[in-house]
């Protein structure tokens, strides 16, 4: 015998209740809705009781003159906090000024069998939070705002997308040859195929495949893998949106990018001005626009444009005070990642486009057409964070093969973050493809800092524990 009903019908949920009926000065309307029990309170016959849906939270009022002696003492007597009920009454105004629900019945759906952590108290310890997210959820207003953020974000991320035409995909987590990005893959194996795979760290040579096939505005939000050091900015599987332009270069993604993150964030958080790590970042502000090469320079007295060899560098970054563990292994590429992310990174608070990055930090984005040293690109920059990188996309299949042999020797030569050389994607060139811009958008970065969290683990739903 089943203990429990297999279905509940709610005409409303806990938010429309409230929101649909601010103004009621009477017992006017009749609401059916579901939540659970967080708190229970008597006085005298009359009993109060909290209940909550992942949308809000509201007061029942149970009077036994209105609901029947018989629920009055299941009320009274039975129910737990943390037990799911349904509801059925009146939608009225008390005194208190506290919109609440009459009831005229009352169900049990679900009771729970373990005790819930004390409202009061909420759930507080940092592990059991990450651990069991579903009793944070319930338990900690913040974090059910902080995930509300997150499912606005990405529907507003779409609808944004979709309005202009761009067609959302599908590509392969299981890669032969994860490229895109420097970084170390996570190595898997299919036994039914008997190959050896890695998980993806970015999407982009499959994106640009159907670039090729036609699909001139293209975009994935998916997870990626990446094998990297764990701490508060960085997490191994994260989630990002990646989309494809045809015709457009760097510049028309510059416009483009700003436009997107203002209205998502407005429409996401109601402002365009956001409280983050003591300070405010206005989005809606004019950004600073900066070149790479520039902004090193101050802060390190490095041009790094005119290092001819690691060797060079090495001698200017011990000037700097930055010692480098395996030179041998290092590349030029991942020795200026050094200084940058120790000198210049930090300093960009406000939402700053950082440009034209040295080609070896990017080898396949374009050369630019004046100085090829540097390639056409740009990142976004917020509170010291890297939230976008995009770039005009290299389309020289011949150009683009020897940067990526370049790469692979590199990872030979030891630098694990080195690209692989992916074959699939070089083939498709050679078939042409035309003028694209892509970004790379961090959907974890970018959500922490509208809703002002220092650490990623606390806006991602089930964060990896040990």
């Amino acid at each position: 015998m089943n203990r429990y009903p297999d279905s509940f019908y709610k005409s409303h949920s806990i938010l429309q209740v409230i929101s649909e009926h601010e103004d009621l000065v009477k017992d006017v309307t009749e609401v059916t809705t579901a939540g659970r029990v967080l708190a229970r309170r008597a006085f005298g016959k009359i009993i109060f009781l909290d209940i909550q849906d992942f949308s809000s939270k509201i007061q029942c009022y149970a009077r036994e003159d209105i609901l029947g002696s018989t629920k009055q003492v299941f009320i009274a007597k039975q129910l737990k906090v943390g037990d799911v009920v349904g509801v059925r009454g009146t939608a009225f105004l008390p005194k208190s000024g506290e919109k609440s629900i009459k009831l005229t019945d009352i169900f049990l759906l679900s009771e729970t069998t373990l005790p819930f952590p004390e409202k009061y108290h909420r759930l507080v310890d940092q592990e059991a939070r990450y651990r069991q997210r579903y009793l944070d959820l319930i338990m900690n207003s913040d974090t059910r705002k902080i995930f509300q953020t997150r499912f606005s974000l990405l529907k507003e991320l779409r609808r944004f997308l979709d309005d202009r035409g761009f067609v959302e995909v599908e590509t392969p987590i299981f890669q032969h040859a994860p490229c895109g990005a420097s970084a170390n893959p996570f190595r898997t194996r299919h036994d039914a195929k008997g190959i050896e795979l890695y998980l993806r760290i970015s999407p982009e040579t499959y994106l640009k495949q159907l670039i090729v096939a036609g699909i001139d505005r293209v975009y994935e939000i998916g997870k990626n893998f990446r094998n990297e050091g764990v701490d508060p900015t960085h997490l191994q599987e994260f989630t990002m949106l990646e989309f494809y332009v045809s015709y457009w270069s760097y510049r028309e993604n510059i416009v483009f990018v700003q436009e997107l993150l203002r209205e998502i964030i407005q429409r996401s958080t109601g402002r365009l001005s956001v409280p983050c790590n003591e300070i405010t970042l206005d989005f809606g502000a004019e950004w600073s626009h900066v070149k790479y090469r520039d902004v090193l320079l101050s802060g390190t007295g490095i041009d790094v444009l005119e290092m001819r060899n690691t060797t060079e560098l090495l001698v200017e970054m011990k000037r700097c005070g930055v010692e480098i563990e395996h030179e041998k292994a290092e590349s030029m590429g991942s020795m200026v990642d050094k200084l940058y992310k120790r000198f210049v990174r930090p300093k960009l608070v406000q939402p700053t486009i950082l440009m034209q990055h040295p080609a070896y930090l990017l080898p396949l984005a374009r050369p630019n057409d004046e100085d090829p040293r540097v390639v056409d690109s740009f990142q976004v920059l917020v509170n010291g964070w890297e939230i976008v990188k995009a770039y005009s996309e290299l389309a020289d299949p011949e150009l683009q093969r020897s940067l990526l042999e370049g790469q692979s020797q590199s990872r030979k030569d030891g630098d694990k973050e080195a690209m692989f050389l992916d074959e699939d994607f070089l083939l498709s060139l050679k078939y042409g493809m035309p003028p694209v811009s892509g970004v790379g958008i961090g959907i974890d970065r970018l959500l922490a800092i509208l809703t002002d969290q220092r650490n990623l683990n606390e806006v991602v739903l089930f964060p990896l524990m040990k």
